[in-house]
């Protein structure tokens, strides 16, 4: 579920980062540079030795009121990652195929930081990107692996010969576990940063067989074995809302189309982020609910649908020295709490993703462009403050840009973004 552009002209494309462009990349602090300090080089080294980095995470636990509230804390022995989930880019995996493990080397080595994949998915290959994180030479905790669970029943399953038995399991629980150790096996890691349960196309689930599934998925987060649950081409109010009430741990990420079929979710957009809270009696959940952590909207077909390869507004991105791809990037970056999806095979194209990621917040001057912009595109909200604003501490935001990107380029290396940048 990832965006390719049909164009191999080498783009500039702006790289866009975590949810705070204040996080461009990971500054190292003073602590970790003394020896001995909470988190000093010798603590590090004695927790990693001894296995003993722990991971907290706090989870909804049932209350004495029958609702759920987040007092649970859960630990795990295994390494944190030092990826938000909320970074604005990732590098998505589908139709890579047997070149998987060198793509994702190569996205890794330019500085991508986030890979999504799916598990038993009939478009993505789950074991290159094992190959290919491995192959990069990135640990493992500055890595984010996301992949996904698809019902042995869902169009996009295909079975995997080397682990499945040769009946289905007969239960979507016994599923999801086959499914689980599968993908730890495929990507070659003790603990998997993300998993979404797949609907094709917004073609939902049988609810209550989703709901089971979502049980055991709950279980594997209370392990520590994943650390986030997420779902994919949600585009109805009615079955979010469904799904919140019966969660014990809600989603955080939803990954939908951004297409102009579905209006680009702007009907939804408020309501995803801000679902109701009154529930029935008959519900798991009480009007208390909260997400542990905040949502964030992962987008594919970016490039390849609708947009056109953000052709109506070649003129602007002409203006600007960028490409209407660039262009169409950093306006869904500017948005906020967005995550996008990309899946080029070119590698000039993969660091000018990461040069956009870390620079989108200067791409427009004012957010009167940005609306002229999103006029032309058809993304049409009748609200736009539930959007992140538009960068104004600049008086400059073209310059800003222009200054952003010279160091971000000069700080690419084959091995990615040089830490102190």
């Amino acid at each position: 579920m990832a965006t390719k552009r049909h164009s191999s002209t080498a783009l500039l494309h702006k790289n866009h980062n975590n949810h705070n462009h204040n996080n461009m990349v990971k500054v190292r602090r003073k602590n970790k540079d003394s020896l001995l300090g909470p988190g000093g080089r010798l603590h590090r080294i004695l927790m990693l030795g001894l296995g003993l980095v722990v991971t907290a995470m706090v989870l909804p636990q049932l209350g004495d009121d029958g609702g759920y509230t987040n007092t649970m804390t859960i630990t795990t022995k295994k390494a944190a990652t030092e990826v938000s989930y909320q970074t604005p880019l990732a590098y998505g995996t589908k139709s890579g195929g047997t070149q998987t493990a060198e793509l994702v080397e190569q996205a890794i080595k330019a500085g991508f930081r986030h890979i999504v994949t799916g598990g038993h998915h009939a478009s993505h290959n789950e074991t290159g990107v094992g190959y290919g994180w491995k192959a990069s030479g990135i640990q493992r905790q500055k890595l984010f692996l996301q992949t996904c669970f698809v019902p042995w029943d869902g169009t996009d399953f295909q079975n995997q010969p080397k682990y499945d038995p040769k009946t289905k399991p007969s239960t979507i629980e016994d599923q999801v576990k086959l499914s689980i150790e599968t993908s730890l096996q495929n990507l070659q890691t003790e603990y998997i940063d993300a998993v979404v349960f797949h609907n094709f196309r917004a073609k939902l689930f049988d609810f209550d067989q989703t709901m089971k599934a979502w049980r055991i998925l709950e279980e594997y987060v209370a392990k520590g074995t994943i650390r986030y649950l997420g779902a994919t081409s949600v585009h109805n109010q009615n079955r979010w809302q469904q799904w919140i009430n019966a969660s014990k741990i809600p989603p955080t990420i939803l990954q939908n189309r951004f297409h102009s079929n579905r209006q680009y979710d702007v009907q939804n957009q408020h309501f995803f982020y801000h679902p109701t809270t009154t529930t029935s009696s008959s519900s798991p959940s009480s009007s208390s609910l909260q997400s542990p952590q905040p949502l964030q909207l992962q987008r594919f077909w970016l490039l390849n649908g609708s947009s056109g390869q953000g052709g109506a507004n070649k003129e602007m991105a002409k203006k600007k020295g960028i490409t209407p791809q660039q262009l169409m990037l950093g306006f869904v970056m500017s948005l906020g709490k967005t995550t996008c999806l990309v899946g080029t095979h070119n590698l000039q194209h993969m660091k000018d993703d990461i040069v956009m990621s870390k620079c989108y917040p200067y791409v427009f001057d004012s957010q009167e462009e940005r609306i002229e912009y999103a006029t032309k595109l058809r993304f049409k909200p009748s609200d736009w403050s539930d959007y992140a604003e538009i960068n104004n501490n600049d008086d400059d935001n073209a310059a800003a840009f222009k200054v952003c990107e010279a160091k971000v380029k000069a700080s690419l290396r084959d091995d990615g973004l040089l830490e102190h940048f």
